[in-house]
């Protein structure tokens, strides 16, 4: 049955940081809440705020493996706020929110090696999809971060965790692309770097898959149920019309 649509991971798929992008947007947050709370009174050390940082990131870590949904930002600021036994004005929360969320315009993500070109290739062929967890930053973020490097108007499906209330591999988003893309899910390709998000979802809904370790290598002797592995993101169109004749 020939490939009628596909579908694409954002992070370390599409988009990758910059080296040091990690550590900088974490240590923006960090900051960002120390000034907030001392601003209010508080007198919090860095040790102190990162301690409920990590935290945080570990327990939020299992609710997306564990529940297949990611918490917004507002919610796990809050989370961090709980673990200092602190609390910040409604203004002040807003305000450090955006901040969050809007962190990664300071040093943007950039489009993986070939990406561009590759888009712009199979949206002249196929109809086109993300299905994308979130971190700190929104699907209303990512999708600008898209229109900036003008690729956003390529897709005719984008679905965020944060808005679809579901994080991959949960059959829910799965179900909704193919749902918008009008193919079923056999006519389908999904393209993500992680195996327990992208492969596993993508299979169990019966889509084809494609791993792509270009940024994200795979670890020495794992093992996938991907279709097909790849390091080089032109590799994808010939590749996508190879499974469309199994």
């Amino acid at each position: 049955m020939p490939i009628k649509a596909i579908s694409f991971d954002f992070w370390n798929t599409l988009f990758a940081e910059t080296p040091g992008g990690f550590k900088l947007y974490q240590e923006r947050r960090r900051h960002l809440l120390k000034e907030a709370l001392n601003d209010e009174g508080g007198n919090f050390t860095d040790e102190q705020i990162a301690q409920a940082a990590t935290l945080e990131a570990q327990s939020h870590h299992l609710i997306w493996t564990g529940e297949h949904r990611t918490l917004t930002a507002a919610q796990r600021l809050l989370r961090i706020l709980g673990h200092l036994e602190a609390s910040l004005s409604e203004a002040t929360i807003n305000r450090v929110v955006s901040q969050y969320e809007e962190g990664i315009y300071e040093r943007p993500p950039v489009l993986v090696d070939g990406a561009h070109e590759v888009i712009a290739q199979l949206s002249r062929q196929y109809r086109l999809g993300i299905i994308s967890d979130i971190g700190f930053s929104p699907g209303r973020v990512l999708r600008e971060l898209m229109r900036k490097v003008e690729i956003l108007d390529a897709f005719d499906s984008l679905v965020f965790s944060d808005e679809a209330g579901r994080s991959k591999p949960h059959a829910e988003v799965f179900a909704k692309t193919s749902q918008t893309l009008q193919a079923h899910p056999t006519e389908m390709v999904h393209i993500g770097d992680l195996e327990h998000t992208d492969v596993v979802g993508a299979k169990n809904a019966t889509y084809f898959s494609i791993r792509f370790v270009g940024v994200t290598p795979m670890e020495e002797g794992e093992k996938t149920i991907a279709d097909v592995v790849t390091t080089d993101f032109s590799e994808i169109p010939n590749i996508i019309k190879s499974l469309g004749v199994i």
